[in-house]
């Protein structure tokens, strides 16, 4: 599909944007949303509401006044005014006139929300009860009528098709106020559901999308979706050159289970049916190829959906941090380029990735994008498959009416998403969750499949390894040592911890902890007394550095000793010979012990050792500042007086851990937010659904300034902000910025109030930005440590 400006010519002048017509626009922006609509649905009635609303969401522009501004602009760009500017009064406004517009246009029961979408199609929808109290001067809007009848009714007639008097006669004072009132009448009725939410979003999304799409000289042509076998295929070719590189490998219980598994999982892909079905679990245990067992599974749901429906489904795979994106990004491309027969990178049409820290570039087989074009393209998820984060998915869903993320709604429509470790999902958020989730898979034939080895009940779902019990209970890889019926302090834990690793010199060590004090404390501790090589990990070591250190533990051939915080849980795929955990919740131990011994190689268990570490001077348990209390005393509960927990018995452990928390999870949270639906408070509900919130410490953001490029980054951004006035393009100025902080990204870390109070006065700011960055040193005073983070002076408790 390509859509190209049109020239403007004599038989049409009014204009949309500076090299536009405004009819172009309008039956562009229609054409490329109903494409959309056509290619994901079947609905006359709901086209043909698209169509108006798309036709209607720039009426406004017909006015002499928009077209002057417009020309102003266009002469500006052109520096035909020098530096001179001109004030435009409210009467150039054109969001609220095409609004009313749409509501007179279009059948009743989508009258109010064609309004509030057109309304609201250059910004965020409000909450219902600010919208009808933001109502423009009424003397604007029949300024503006009295003007489009003196000056463009003719050419608007031409556009529609219609005698717009009828229109014109509509917009009386009389009539806005009972516009008014049946906003008033419908809101007071408090009766909205989700699924109206997710309509509303839809055709909110198609406008944006296709507004925002029309503005591209030339859309890229998505190729055909991967087949499933591309995946089979690459994962032989790894089986064999593990097995080339060590035979014995081939012995390993893991091993073989990894084959069973993926043969189990083929035969029941056989027998899934995808006109009844639209949820499925693939969980298994840690170690056992989750990433090829959950793109083979997508594609081969693709293959089916293309013969169900003759369309091509999108392939959205998310996780929950970025650390463990690249990793599963990477797999992919190796999966691409083996079968491709290529060394270089598959174009983004194939697949993307979207998350904070990665560049905002677009190239298809046929050229590469600039400036507003791949940044749309980028945000869009123009691709057949996308890699992104938790955080970005459950945007584009709960965040019902935000422009910035709203224009990739219908993108999930006839996709099937991945969502990898869901049990990284926040359980207060199950219940609105599940009715989101199910309401999209009814109405929009959205498939999902839920990849874990801690199985949380968050939805049924079809078992794609049915036999997945066996599989866990025949592991004998790990066992947990228990120790948590005692309280230790740290102190303590120092003097068990230097005995074990000075004793047992040929095995790697993973100590986990639960503050950011607590970690450095064990590893400056252990620096100074081993001879080992240690490595610290947290969210305090730059994210740049953080996946190097990853990169090293995973590749590296010395025996470590690694202390981190949990953020080595949840995907990061590093092998570890034994672990020490500080208690937590039964699902993060579990997490932590997926990082022992996970190919099972030689015939000694790995030892996860689990302590209740207490801070001596507050008495509280360091689990406490960070962890709800009712998943500590269910885990409590769960582990009781269990000495020894083998692999084998984990699987019952996570099923009576689920239940428990389903039974005792607050609903208040997932309550609220469907109130908020029903108010159709459309930014009440978007400020509720935080996934990742903090709200026991106000955090804030600081840039280490750790290495040259760094330097030379923030140099970059400070001479763009200079020269930003003298540079014509300003979407190539925003595109230089955007793309610069997203490589400052790199180097960004949050850290709490009370660590930013001391470091305060040593911190930089860049000049124009809202940022500031912290050097490595001042004088001869070390401010920032590669190995450990920041160093400060003063003993503070620190989370994460």
């Amino acid at each position: 599909m390509t859509t190209t400006f049109s020239s403007l010519n004599n038989d049409f002048t009014l204009k949309s944007h500076p090299h536009q017509s405004l009819k172009d626009h309008l039956d562009g922006v229609t054409s490329i949303a109903t494409h959309i609509f056509d290619s994901q649905n079947q609905d006359d009635k709901k086209r043909d509401v698209i169509k108006k609303i798309c036709m209607a969401h720039d009426f406004g522009k017909a006015t002499s006044f928009f077209q002057e501004y417009l020309a102003f602009q266009e002469a500006k760009e052109k520096e035909e005014f020098g530096k001179k500017d001109k004030v435009f009064g409210p009467n150039k406004n054109h969001a609220l006139l095409s609004a009313i517009f749409a509501y007179w246009w279009l059948p009743e029961e989508y009258k109010l929300f064609g309004y509030l979408i057109v309304k609201r199609h250059h910004g965020s929808v409000k909450d219902a009860r600010d919208e009808f109290n933001l109502m423009d001067d009424y003397s604007v809007i029949e300024e503006q009528i009295e003007d489009i009848k003196k000056f463009s009714q003719t050419e608007l007639e031409r556009i529609y098709g219609f005698d717009l008097n009828e229109f014109f006669a509509f917009i009386n004072e009389t009539n806005i106020k009972t516009m008014k009132k049946h906003f008033r009448k419908v809101w007071k009725l408090n009766n909205f559901s989700v699924k109206d939410t997710l309509d509303f979003n839809y055709l909110y999304s198609l406008l944006l999308n296709a507004d925002k799409m029309q503005l591209i000289a030339e859309l890229p042509k998505l190729p055909t979706q991967k087949p499933c076998w591309f995946v089979e295929k690459y994962k032989d070719h790894i089986r064999a050159n593990l097995l080339s590189k060590n035979a014995a490998i081939a012995d390993s219980q893991i091993f073989r289970i990894r084959d069973e598994i993926f043969g189990e999982m083929k035969k029941e892909l056989d027998l899934i049916d995808l006109n009844s079905e639209s949820f499925f679990s693939i969980n298994v245990p840690t170690g056992s190829g989750k990433t090829f067992l959950a793109y083979y599974s997508a594609f081969c749901l693709a293959d089916k959906l293309k013969d169900l429906y003759g369309e091509q489904s999108r392939v959205i795979y998310s996780l929950p941090y970025m650390s463990i994106i690249d990793q599963n990004y990477d797999e992919l491309v190796n999966i691409i380029k083996f079968n491709q027969g290529m060394d270089e990178e598959p174009k983004d049409t194939e697949i993307l990735k979207h998350h904070s820290l990665s560049e905002i570039k677009y190239e298809s087989g046929e050229k590469e994008y600039k400036n507003y074009d791949a940044r749309f393209c980028y945000d869009n998820w123009q691709s057949k498959i996308i890699t992104t984060t938790f955080v970005q998915l459950f945007n584009t869903i709960f965040k019902v009416g935000d422009n910035s993320v709203a224009h990739r709604f219908n993108r999930l429509a006839n996709s099937i998403i991945i969502l990898d470790e869901i049990q990284a999902v926040d359980e207060k958020f199950y219940p609105v969750v599940r009715k989101f989730f199910e309401l999209l898979a009814k109405q929009y034939n959205t498939k999902f499949i839920f990849v874990t080895a801690t199985m949380p009940l968050l939805i049924g779902a079809h078992e794609l390894v049915p036999g997945k019990k066996a599989y866990f209970e025949n592991l004998n890889r790990i066992r947990i040592c228990n120790h948590i019926h005692e309280d230790i302090f740290l102190d303590d834990f120092k003097d068990i911890l230097i005995e074990d690793i000075e004793s047992r010199e040929d095995k790697s060590f993973l100590i986990v902890l639960n503050t950011i004090k607590s970690s450095k404390e064990i590893f400056e501790f252990l620096q100074k007394n081993t001879d080992r090589h240690c490595l610290y990990l947290s969210t305090e070591i730059y994210p740049k550095a953080r996946l190097d250190k990853i990169k090293f533990i995973k590749n590296g051939s010395d025996k470590l000793v690694v202390i981190s915080t949990q953020l080595i849980e949840a995907g990061v795929d590093i092998d570890m010979d034994v672990v020490y955990r500080d208690f937590s919740p039964l699902s993060s131990i579990n997490q932590t012990a997926g990082r022992a011994n996970r190919n099972g190689v030689g015939q000694e268990f790995s030892e996860v050792h689990v302590y209740r570490l207490k801070n001596e001077k507050t008495g509280l348990y360091y689990h406490s500042y960070i962890y709800p209390a009712f998943l500590t005393d269910i885990t409590k509960d769960i582990l009781g007086d269990k000495e020894i927990i083998l692999e084998k018995d984990i699987y019952s452990l996570n099923e009576a851990y689920a239940k428990k928390i389903i039974e005792k999870v607050s609903p208040d949270v997932s309550t609220e937010i469907l109130e908020h639906i029903k108010d159709f408070d459309l930014k009440k509900l978007r400020d509720s659904f935080e996934l990742i919130k903090n709200d026991y410490a106000f955090k804030k953001d600081v840039i280490i300034e750790a290495d040259p490029e760094c330097s030379q980054i923030i140099n970059k951004l400070s001479e763009i902000k200079r020269n930003g006035k003298s540079t014509k393009d300003k979407w190539e100025y925003n595109f230089k910025i955007k793309n610069l902080f997203r490589q400052l990204n790199q180097y960004k870390i949050s850290i709490y109030e009370s660590t930013y109070s001391l470091i305060h006065d040593d911190l930089c700011e860049l000049n124009g930005f809202d940022v500031e960055y912290l050097p490595k040193s001042c004088g001869s005073r070390q401010l920032y440590s590669d190995e450990k983070g920041i160093i400060l002076d003063t003993p503070n408790v620190m989370i994460f």
